[in-house]
């Protein structure tokens, strides 16, 4: 059967726009270490959770305020707009040893992929997903962050060769990187695709990759000394700064979009985001998208028989067998999966997005990896 390909180009016509501050933030603080509780006042970047693994980046609030309620899932602050925020840290004037590392690991960044030196750093400056433009956005307005958390990746990092991969027709450059022209089709934006374009090879032990979006956060976090506590958006075609915690309801006010009955709201991508149970759901560090799906687009995900057609198959770039993964992720014979390949999925969701019978194949693969992981078995992120 002839592939699809799906197109990452974006028409950028307008800079990135800010929401409108929201009366209320909704933080997911499930799994996570809370450094707040029910009635506490926060200031604007305060702390209030940190990540239970030794590299995740710490939680911040994006506005003061009071907190309100606080549940294993999510802490609610209702924001009193005032402008008690804390104090910038001196992130450029330290060295590059443990200290910095847990400095912007306290400053919200993510320090897995800055942890220990690679042989080459592979920067993807593709858009993760079609419709989200986030990436070409930032490359083309955000540059002097972007080139900052380039410059201080590199000084923990200490690569060889530095190398940006970018849509061909893309012009974009930074200083101390050569740049890769890749054809934008997705899911040639997946990192380990990228990777291979680069490298030739999906996986090499002395290579590391960070998306633009990373390079992002962490200059704006070393020129200003301020954490992260907003994410860049797609909405509707268009980019807005969006302060963490902001509910879906807000953003849908501020940007005009409706939803109606039956109708699918996603965070994230059209392939691998995942749809929500609530309108007052906080946008997250890696939404990097809002989508709604009208109820009589799609045929109705539904947990159907597989018909064996073999289209997930034909489908997957990582070539493994979706289907197969699947059927022993929903009997919880993750062990089986995991035999057959599980963890060596991308997670680009084309399975689920090919499948004649609308069986949830990603769905099962997610919660295969997250139930290895959970008994200490699977891939740790």
């Amino acid at each position: 059967m002839l592939k699809i390909h799906y197109n990452l180009d974006s028409d950028l016509n307008n800079e990135i726009a800010d929401i409108i501050p929201p009366a209320e933030l909704n933080v997911q603080v499930r799994n996570l270490v809370l450094k707040t509780k029910k009635g506490k006042k926060v200031a604007t970047g305060e702390t209030i959770a940190e990540h239970p693994s030794a590299f995740g980046g710490a939680f911040h609030a994006s506005a003061s305020g009071k907190v309100m309620k606080v549940n294993y899932h999510h802490m609610t602050i209702k924001c009193d707009g005032e402008e008690s925020t804390v104090e910038p840290v001196d992130v450029l004037s330290m060295g590059t040893g443990k200290e910095l590392l847990r400095t912007l690991q306290g400053l919200g960044v993510d320090v897995a992929p800055l942890s220990g030196r690679a042989d080459v750093l592979v920067i993807n400056g593709l858009n993760p997903e079609p419709g989200v433009s986030v990436a070409q956005q930032l490359l083309k307005d955000c540059g002097e962050y972007i080139q900052a958390g380039l410059d201080l990746a590199k000084k923990l990092i200490t690569p060889g060769r530095t190398v940006l991969a970018v849509a061909k027709g893309d012009n974009s450059s930074l200083s101390g990187a050569e740049t890769v022209s890749i054809k934008p089709k997705y899911p040639a934006s997946l990192d380990a695709l990228v990777v291979r374009e680069v490298t030739g090879k999906e996986f090499p032990a002395d290579t590391k990759v960070m998306s633009v979006m990373d390079l992002h956060d962490l200059g704006r976090v070393a020129m200003t000394g301020k954490p992260i506590m907003d994410t860049i958006m797609t909405i509707d075609g268009r980019n807005y700064r969006v302060p963490l915690g902001t509910p879906i309801r807000h953003l849908m006010e501020c940007t005009g979009l409706k939803v109606q009955s039956g109708d699918i709201v996603v965070l994230g991508g059209p392939f691998q985001g995942e749809s929500v149970y609530s309108l007052d759901e906080g946008v997250k560090k890696e939404d990097y998208g809002l989508f709604i799906i009208a109820s009589a687009t799609f045929p109705a995900v539904q947990d159907a028989a597989c018909i064996n057609c073999g289209e997930c198959v034909l489908q997957c770039p990582a070539r493994v067998q979706p289907h197969l993964i699947s059927r022993y992720a929903e009997y919880e014979m993750f062990e089986h999966a995991e035999k057959c390949g599980l963890n060596s999925c991308f997670e680009c969701g084309l399975c689920s997005f090919n499948c004649f019978s609308r069986r949830p194949l990603l769905q099962y693969i997610r919660f295969a990896k997250a139930q290895l992981q959970a008994s200490g078995q699977g891939e740790q992120a």
